[in-house]
C-alpha cells in the first residue's frame, strides 16, 4: 500500500497507520432509531450515505446529507445524523483509533473551518464497493481480517483526498452565538444536575430568554436537549461496554432506572435492552465505540 516509510510519515505523524476499530450498516427504509447528539472519546468516525436524505449535526454547523455524501466526526466534538424522510437513511460508518494525520489532533479527520461533508461524485460507485468489500469480510480469516484494514484505510483516505467543496451553514449571528455557548456548556456538564436556571446563571441571561432563544434555533428546550445528549451517551455505552443499564442510567444522569428507560424508549423508540441486542446482533468488528 505504501511505497516507503518516507511516504507513511508524509500523511501520519510517526508514520503509523490507523486503526480501523468497527463497520456497519445502517439500513434505510427501516424504522428511525434516532441517534441523538454524542461523540466518541478516543476515536473517530467516516460515513458514506448510500440512500435516504438527512441532517448532519455537528458542533455550530448544520449539512445537507444524500446519497454519495462522506460524512466525518472528530474525537470528541457532539454529532449526529437525523433523517429527513420517515424512515432512516442508509448509511455505512466506519469507526477509527490512532488516527493521526500530520499537522491535526489524534484522531481528527476535519481540521479547523474546513467542511465536514464531502460529495464522492463519479467515484461513488467505487466507494460503496469498498464499504460492502469491508463489511462482508470483517468475520472472515485471519488473513480476510487483515486485509480489511487496509480496505478500510484505503477508504479513509480516498474521503480525505476529496477536494472540500460542499457548503455548511455556519451559525454567525448574535442568537446562533448564544445557543452555541448553551450546547458547549451542556455538553460539558449534561450528565451532572443540570437546570435551566444553571444554564441562564453562567451565560448572564435570564432563563426565558435562553430557553426561547435556544428553542427558536433548535426545536428543542435545553433540557430536551440535555436528555437528548444523555440518551446520545448512554448508547454509546451500551453499544461499547458491558455495563448494567442501571450503571449507565447512573453514569449519564438518572438515578431512577425506570424514568431512564422511559426517555430512551420516548428518544429511541425501543428500551436499552432491546438496543443492545439489536446493535450486538448487527455488529461487526470490535464493540468498543468509546
Amino acid at each position: 500500500m505504501w511505497k516507503n516509510e518516507t511516504d507513511r510519515k508524509a500523511v501520519f505523524e510517526n508514520g503509523i497507520l490507523p486503526c480501523f476499530v468497527y463497520g456497519n450498516r445502517q439500513e434505510y427504509n427501516t424504522l428511525k432509531r434516532p441517534r441523538p447528539m454524542h461523540s466518541h472519546d478516543s476515536l473517530c468516525e467516516l460515513l458514506l450515505c448510500y440512500s435516504g436524505s438527512g441532517l448532519y449535526h455537528v458542533k455550530d454547523e448544520e449539512y445537507s446529507v444524500c446519497e454519495g455524501d462522506v460524512i466525518m466526526s472528530n474525537a470528541r466534538e457532539m454529532h449526529e445524523v437525523v433523517s429527513t424522510e420517515e424512515t432512516e437513511i442508509g448509511t455505512y460508518c466506519f469507526g477509527f483509533s490512532e488516527l493521526h494525520f500530520k499537522g491535526l489532533p489524534l484522531n481528527h479527520m476535519v481540521p479547523d473551518g474546513a467542511s465536514y461533508i464531502r460529495h464522492s461524485g463519479n467515484k461513488y460507485p467505487l466507494f460503496r464497493d469498498l464499504a460492502e468489500e469491508i463489511l462482508d469480510n470483517e468475520q472472515g480469516t485471519a488473513l480476510e481480517r487483515t486485509n480489511v484494514q487496509f480496505l478500510a484505510i484505503s477508504l479513509l483516505m480516498m474521503a480525505y483526498a476529496i477536494p472540500i467543496e460542499q457548503k455548511s451553514l455556519i451559525i454567525t449571528d448574535k442568537t446562533s452565538h448564544i445557543v452555541s455557548k448553551v450546547k458547549d456548556y451542556i455538553g460539558a456538564h449534561f450528565t451532572e444536575s443540570i437546570a435551566l436556571s444553571d444554564i441562564a446563571e453562567n451565560l448572564s441571561f435570564s432563563p426565558t430568554y435562553i430557553s426561547h432563544v435556544f428553542k427558536k434555533m433548535t426545536g428543542y428546550s435545553p433540557i430536551d436537549y440535555v436528555i437528548r445528549c444523555r440518551i446520545g451517551y448512554s448508547q454509546t455505552l451500551l453499544i461499547s461496554s458491558e455495563l448494567s443499564v442501571q450503571h449507565i442510567a447512573t453514569k449519564v444522569g438518572y438515578d431512577n432506572i425506570a424514568h431512564f428507560q422511559t426517555l430512551f424508549k420516548k428518544v429511541v423508540g425501543i428500551t436499552p435492552f432491546q438496543y443492545r441486542a439489536n446493535y450486538l446482533k448487527s455488529l461487526r468488528g470490535e464493540r468498543s465505540q468509546m
